[in-house]
């Protein structure tokens, strides 16, 4: 069970407070212009917190926008200014294939 969950629109955003510098969040439901905002109150919160290496877990997330596309890059290169990570594992087919798409596929969730 986690210890947070934060939900707006049809996102719930779920996670642990951060250990040793590492954060996972879950993601359920659409990741879109309405939900985008959950997101960004989330990871800055971890990112204040002292969680710089940030894994988000979209095994049930059903659908992604371009507002969610953004929300993930602007997240990952701020990341990455700060000396952090922010990655995606197990996205389901049509995100993975968004993902690909759009030209963000191999920043966010890398071949392992």
């Amino acid at each position: 069970m986690r210890a947070h969950s934060l939900s707006l629109g049809g996102l719930q955003v779920s996670w642990d407070d951060p250990a040793d510098g590492q954060a996972e969040l879950t993601l359920v439901g659409e990741l879109d212009n309405l939900s985008a905002p959950v997101l960004r109150q989330v990871l800055a919160g971890i990112d204040s917190g002292g969680g710089h290496d940030v894994t988000i877990d979209m095994d049930e997330l059903r659908f992604v926008d371009s507002s969610g596309i953004n929300e993930l890059v602007t997240a990952w290169r701020r990341s990455r200014q700060q000396g952090g990570t922010l990655t995606v594992r197990n996205a389901t087919e049509a995100v993975r294939r968004l993902l690909e798409m759009t030209g963000v596929a191999d920043m966010l969730a890398p071949p392992s």
